[in-house]
């Protein structure tokens, strides 16, 4: 189709609180905004696959914390590219992994993981994976690259040295506290 130009919030990540008390839930905006359309928000719900969302079912009840983006920021282009990526791994049907931000076979995976390689995924994962995927660093050192196909830099992306709440706040850029 014909190129469109990232508006509003699109490619940008939107956060709430209410996980477990005090962790945070992340979605990647589709939309330029959170009522352009019923399901302006691509996420991981915890349950099913990678997925599309309304408002409602991301924000669950839950406090929203912000619109947050790369610390380089993305140009309109790049945003693009990261909405494009949301839906990519969204039509792959990738289940969740709570332990993991993004799981994969690393004897069989190509030297970067392409979306279908993906085994399961958290909802940090699908932020951490867009961004970094067009060299967008989010979480890490010289492992930063999640998309890349490394044993270590796989397993340094688990558990809970990063979570939605840390990348928001330490590897991220706050863009606004309105609603998006």
């Amino acid at each position: 189709g014909p190129a469109t130009a990232a508006t509003g919030n699109q490619g940008y990540a939107v956060y709430r609180d209410g996980v477990v008390g005090f962790e945070w839930h992340t979605g990647l905006m589709d939309d330029p905004h959170y009522n352009t359309t019923t399901l302006p928000v691509t996420h991981h719900p915890g349950s099913g696959t990678v997925t599309f969302g309304t408002w409602a079912k991301f924000l669950d009840g839950n406090t929203y914390k912000g619109v947050y983006r790369p610390k380089t920021a993305p140009s309109s282009s790049a945003r693009d590219s990261f909405v494009s990526m949301g839906r990519k791994l969204i039509n792959e049907d990738i289940p969740y992994n709570l332990g993991y931000q993004v799981m994969y076979d690393t004897g069989t995976a190509g030297t970067y993981v392409d979306p279908i390689e993906i085994k399961s995924i958290r909802c940090d994962g699908v932020i951490e994976y867009v961004y970094e995927w067009y060299n967008y660093k989010v979480y890490g050192g010289d492992w930063w690259d999640v998309t890349k196909n490394d044993y270590v830099t796989r397993e340094l992306h688990s558990g809970f040295g990063v979570t939605p709440k840390i990348q928001a706040s330490s590897y991220l850029t706050k863009v606004s506290s309105s609603l998006p």
